[in-house]
């Protein structure tokens, strides 16, 4: 397996872990929204994993933001020094490892962050279930 072969693999996981997980976080709010209760109100678990599904998702748009505006202004002064030594923007780039890194740790938080939603929708569940 070459290398592109293995980071090709690698998108497919995380854009298919990214699909699948805003499908969850939606279920996740629905999920919590049963937990309504008949004041209009919600338990403390589920308030805490409506907060934590707010978080998901404004981390997954951050995700997307900080790798646009990342690579957008590296890919601006990359090109203007470029166009400075040789009058063209035209040639390869060497990408450094760091633009990635505000977007993979988005990514890394939005996950985290859906896993602990359902860990508090669980515990609504299984520990406080009957006291409703």
């Amino acid at each position: 397996m070459t290398n592109a072969d293995l980071w090709k693999q690698y998108d497919e996981y995380t854009k298919a872990l990214t699909a699948n997980c805003e499908k969850l976080g939606f279920a996740a709010a629905a999920i919590a929204w049963f937990f309504k209760t008949s004041a209009g109100t919600f338990p403390t678990a589920i308030l805490f994993a409506f907060g934590f599904i707010i978080f998901f998702f404004a981390a997954d748009i951050l995700q997307y933001v900080f790798a646009a505006l990342f690579i957008r202004f590296w890919t601006r002064n990359q090109e203007k020094a470029k166009w400075k030594a040789n009058q063209t923007i035209e040639g390869e780039y060497e990408k450094p490892a760091w633009l990635d890194y505000p977007a993979f740790i988005m990514w890394w938080i939005k996950i985290v962050s859906l896993l602990v939603a359902y860990v508090c929708i669980g515990i609504q569940v299984f520990f406080h279930a009957g006291s409703a």
